[in-house]
């Protein structure tokens, strides 16, 4: 795995190989929320290791960015706390928008499970969000202006960094996303149908009506 230059820190590297195997399948059924990296993100954990089902409606994106885009998705690896790595496509929506969220964890004999944006006309919403991905499907994925392959390291307003968070180990590093970083963006996303497994989530925003959290089914 290659380094970028600054201090050690709490973060995570990414795996370009890994995520080009990955991308060309994910991107056909669907890519769900991230996280614009605008310089900080307001999170700072290890990864406990233990999968989310994540299931919506529908995610839209919305207002793009400095950029000029409303979503990023690049390969990395998040780490347990113990600094074992946990390769994930992570996905990145300055502006999301979901319908009927619904998020469930089994820890032992039960099950969490939330449950927001369910009422007409009152979807969640979030900003600078992102969720670190272990699998992903989708009814329907729509894209605007994709282009598969993207430097990710050649955006400036803002610019994305690596890591921000997610736990310690081995070659972990904070600092600028490196030029030659593979990776997709597109100005626009639909998702219909969405449901997902992911070991991380976090966001700047996050607006939640109609929740609902307590014991229960799995999504």
């Amino acid at each position: 795995m290659r380094q970028v230059s600054g201090n050690q820190s709490t973060g995570r590297v990414r795996w370009r190989r890994f995520f080009a195997v990955l991308v060309p399948a994910y991107a056909a059924v669907a890519v769900m929320v991230g996280l614009v990296a605008s310089g900080v993100l307001a999170v700072s954990f290890a990864i406990s290791g233990t999968v989310a089902t994540v299931t919506a409606d529908s995610l839209t994106s919305g207002a793009v960015d400095g950029n000029g885009l409303g979503f990023y998705q690049l390969g990395i690896a998040d780490f347990e706390g113990n600094g074992t790595p946990a390769p994930v496509v992570e996905s990145i929506i300055p502006n999301a928008t979901l319908v009927n969220l619904c998020q469930s964890v089994t820890v032992g004999p039960l099950t969490l499970r939330i449950t927001a944006g369910t009422a007409s006309g009152s979807p969640v919403t979030a900003t600078n969000l992102v969720v670190d991905a272990t699998s992903l499907s989708a009814a329907s994925a729509s894209f605007s202006n994709i282009q598969i392959g993207q430097d990710m390291g050649t955006f400036s307003n803002p610019a994305l960094t690596e890591p921000t968070g997610r736990g310690t180990g081995p070659n972990v590093t904070t600092g600028p996303v490196p030029t030659g970083t593979f990776g997709q963006v597109a100005t626009a996303v639909t998702l219909t149908g969405l449901r997902q497994s992911s070991l991380a989530t976090a966001a700047s925003s996050f607006t939640l009506p109609n929740l609902s959290l307590g014991f229960g089914a799995a999504c």
